[in-house]
């Protein structure tokens, strides 16, 4: 990872999404237009597999109702601060979620972790599980970015916000998630961007453990309303 150049790849594409309104985005605003890439790789990716977004966005949206994708945030991004034309299968959500006093007890790098370990690894899960996804040269990577209300963070009628972003290549996003990679090795590779609202934290020490929230928390009465998906 050390050959993606500055640490501020996502810091273009975290301050655009932070200036709009927490709203989930519909699928044909959530899904990056064809006419928002700037050039053939990234077209060429979101024509091929069109299908497979909306697969995507559709599955978040039925089983993880607690997260919010974002407009424009899904799609074939090119990060910010790199010269070459690489491509990373991207999703940004904010998660809806009740602040509790023991997290907001925690410092902001475990504030972070916490994040991350139960939602980023499953979103990750996510967007490499298509097989043909994965296996296209075009394709470098998978990043991940998760916003959330910061606790104490409300100012006048506004709340302000903490943003985790990490952003990996695919063979290490592959090897982690079938445990053939350990955490640590993980993050080392990984390129990870913090937030506190627009100013941007230096590199957050990420942990990542163990948490199976998101197969196995059930929203009270919550049925999906499309009946394909088995959540």
């Amino acid at each position: 990872m050390a050959g993606l150049g500055a640490r501020s790849l996502l810091l273009g594409m975290i301050l655009l999404a932070l200036v709009g309104e927490v709203a989930a985005a519909p699928p044909e605003e959530a899904i990056m237009a064809l006419d928002k890439y700037t050039t053939q790789k990234g077209r060429t990716l979101a024509t091929t597999f069109g299908s497979q977004l909306h697969q995507i966005y559709d599955r978040v949206y039925h089983c993880r109702p607690w997260l919010e994708v974002r407009q424009r945030g899904l799609g074939f991004t090119r990060p910010v601060g790199v010269a070459a034309d690489d491509r990373y299968l991207n999703i940004w959500v904010w998660v809806d979620q009740q602040i509790t006093p023991e997290f907001t007890a925690l410092s902001p790098a475990r504030r972070a972790s916490a994040m991350f370990s139960r939602h980023g690894v499953d979103l990750l899960r996510h967007l490499s599980a298509d097989p043909e996804i994965f296996a296209s040269p075009l394709l470098t990577g998978y990043s991940v970015i998760l916003t959330w209300v910061k606790p104490n963070g409300r100012v006048a009628d506004e709340e302000k916000a903490e943003t985790l972003g990490v952003f990996v290549d695919k063979k290490t996003v592959r090897d982690f998630l079938a445990r053939r990679m350990g955490t640590q090795e993980f993050v080392k590779r990984a390129v990870v961007v913090a937030f506190d609202g627009k100013e941007r934290l230096g590199r957050l020490p990420l942990e990542i453990w163990e948490d199976d929230f998101a197969r196995t928390y059930k929203l009270k009465n919550y049925q999906p309303q499309d009946k394909h998906f088995a959540c």
